[in-house]
C-alpha cells in the first residue's frame, strides 16, 4: 500500500467557503501559513447580509457564558408571552424547532453541564482583544480596534448577585472586572439612568465597525493574491476520495482542502460531506437611532432589558432581542419597534421626535444547542473542514477558530484543543 504524500502547507489550494469574521479570518491565517488561498461568497465581506455586520463587537475572555443557563427552562413561558421580551419563536416552527429547544435548555440545566462549555468557549475567546488587536495591525487597520469596557447596568446589588453562577464562571475563566455602587456608578458613568444604583464594568475590547473590520480583512488579503469567487458554494467534487474542488453557482473551483464558514447557510453544505448539525437560525436585531443621544462614557449592557446601547457623534446603536423565526423569513417590524421602546424607556432622550430617523438590521446567528461551535473534519473526507455554528460569540472567536481551522488544514492541530466542538457530538 502507498503511503499517503501530504501535500506541503505552500502548496495547498484552500477554498473557504464564507466571507464573514470566521471565514475571513480563516483565510488570512491560511495565507499566512503559505496556503493559496479562494474565498466564496455570494455577498461581499463585510455585507449587511453577514452576522458579522451586526455584531455588537464586544471582545472580552468574560464571553463564556452560554445562551442556556440553570433556571432558564422557568423563564422561557415568561419570555414568549411577553410582548417586549428578548425571546421570540414563529409559532408554526415550534415543531421542528422543539428538539433543538430541548437539547438546548437540557445542556444548560446544571453547572456540571455547563462548566465544560464555558471552558471550551474559553478557549475561542480567551485572548480575543489580543488577537483581533494584532491582525487589525497587521492589515493596517488599528483604528477598527480598541481598548473598552462594557458596563452591566443592574438596578441593585442584589440584581447583580442573583447572577451568581454566570459571574463566577467569568471570573474563573478570565475576566476581570470593576464594581461601582451607586455613588461609584454616577461618577464612572454621569448620564446613567437613574433606576439604576449597580455597574460592572468589564475590561475588554471593541471593535467600532464590525462589518467594517471583515471588510478591511478582505481588502487585504485579496491585496496580496487571495482569490474572490462571487457565487454560491453548491457541493464538493471527489477524486478518488480526495477533494478535487468545490462546485458553485458560477463553475468548479479546484482545490485540495476546503472549510466550511458559511454562518446560518452551512449546514446544507455539511449535510454534503456526511454530517447532519441541528444548525438554528438565531436571528438577531440592532437599530440606529439618529441625532443626538445620551452622552456616555461606556458602552451599556442594561441588564433588566437585555439591550446593549452604544453612541456616536450623531447616533445611538441599540442591539438586542433573539427571534427563531427561520432563514429565510424576513425581518419582524415590530422587533425594531420594541427595541427602541426599550431603549427609550431607560433613556428617554431616544424617544421619537420629528428629528429622529431610525434606521434597522436583523441578522442570522448560526447557532447549535449546546452552546459550542462546530470545529472539525467532516465525516467524508478529512480534506473537508467545518468551522461554524458560534452563536453570539462568532466575532470575538474567529481568530482563534481561524488557528485551529489552520492548524486541521496545514497539520500540528491540538486534537484535545478540538475535542469539545467536534462535528461528530451530533452524529
Amino acid at each position: 500500500m502507498t503511503a499517503e504524500v501530504q501535500l506541503p502547507a505552500k502548496e495547498q489550494r484552500v477554498a473557504v467557503i464564507g466571507a464573514g469574521i470566521v471565514g475571513m479570518m480563516s483565510a488570512y491565517y491560511l495565507f499566512r501559513a503559505g496556503c493559496s488561498v479562494t474565498v466564496i461568497d455570494p455577498a461581499e465581506p463585510g455585507d449587511m447580509r453577514a452576522s458579522s455586520f451586526g455584531n455588537g463587537g464586544w471582545l472580552s475572555p468574560s464571553l463564556v457564558t452560554p445562551g442556556a443557563m440553570p433556571g432558564l427552562w422557568k423563564q422561557v413561558p415568561k419570555m414568549l408571552l411577553d410582548p417586549k421580551g428578548p425571546l421570540t419563536i414563529d409559532i408554526r416552527r415550534l415543531p421542528r424547532l422543539l428538539p433543538w429547544l430541548f437539547r438546548f435548555l437540557w445542556s444548560g440545566a446544571t453547572e456540571r453541564r455547563v462548566r465544560p462549555t464555558s471552558k471550551a468557549l474559553s478557549s475561542l475567546v480567551g485572548s480575543c482583544p489580543e488577537l483581533h488587536q494584532q491582525v487589525a495591525r497587521e492589515i493596517g487597520a488599528d483604528h477598527l480596534i480598541e481598548p473598552r469596557g462594557l458596563l452591566f447596568l443592574y438596578r441593585d446589588r442584589q440584581a447583580f448577585e442573583r447572577e451568581a453562577l454566570p459571574w463566577a464562571l467569568r471570573r474563573e475563566f478570565g475576566a476581570t472586572w470593576t464594581e461601582f455602587d451607586e455613588q461609584q456608578l454616577r461618577i464612572e458613568e454621569p448620564n446613567v439612568p437613574e433606576r439604576y444604583r449597580f455597574g460592572v464594568l468589564v475590561a475588554g475590547g471593541h471593535c467600532v465597525d464590525p462589518g467594517g473590520f471583515v471588510a478591511e480583512i478582505a481588502r487585504y488579503l485579496f491585496s496580496q493574491g487571495v482569490q474572490y469567487r462571487q457565487s454560491s458554494a453548491l457541493d464538493f467534487a471527489f477524486d478518488g476520495g480526495r477533494l478535487a474542488g468545490v462546485h458553485t453557482a458560477d463553475g468548479t473551483v479546484s482545490c485540495d482542502k476546503a472549510v466550511i464558514s458559511a454562518g446560518a447557510w452551512s449546514a446544507q453544505l455539511a449535510r454534503k460531506v456526511g454530517n447532519n448539525i441541528p444548525l438554528e437560525a438565531e436571528r438577531g436585531h440592532h437599530i440606529v437611532v439618529a441625532g443626538e443621544g445620551p452622552k456616555l462614557r461606556n458602552r451599556l449592557f442594561l441588564t433588566d432589558h437585555k439591550i446593549t446601547v452604544r453612541t456616536f457623534k450623531d447616533a445611538t446603536k441599540v442591539t438586542g432581542q433573539v427571534d427563531f423565526s427561520g432563514l429565510e423569513t424576513p425581518a419582524n417590524p415590530l422587533r425594531f419597534e420594541v427595541l427602541h421602546d426599550l431603549v427609550a424607556d431607560a433613556l428617554p432622550i431616544l424617544k421619537s421626535g420629528a428629528q429622529r430617523k431610525l434606521s434597522t438590521w436583523m441578522g442570522r446567528r448560526p447557532s447549535l444547542p449546546d452552546g459550542r461551535p462546530a470545529i472539525g473534519r467532516s465525516r467524508r473526507s478529512a480534506d473537508v473542514v467545518l468551522a461554524f455554528g458560534h452563536g453570539h460569540v462568532g466575532f470575538a472567536a474567529g481568530p482563534e477558530t481561524a488557528r485551529l481551522v489552520t492548524g486541521l488544514i496545514t497539520g500540528g492541530v491540538d486534537e484535545d484543543l478540538l475535542a469539545p466542538f467536534s462535528p461528530s457530538r451530533f452524529a
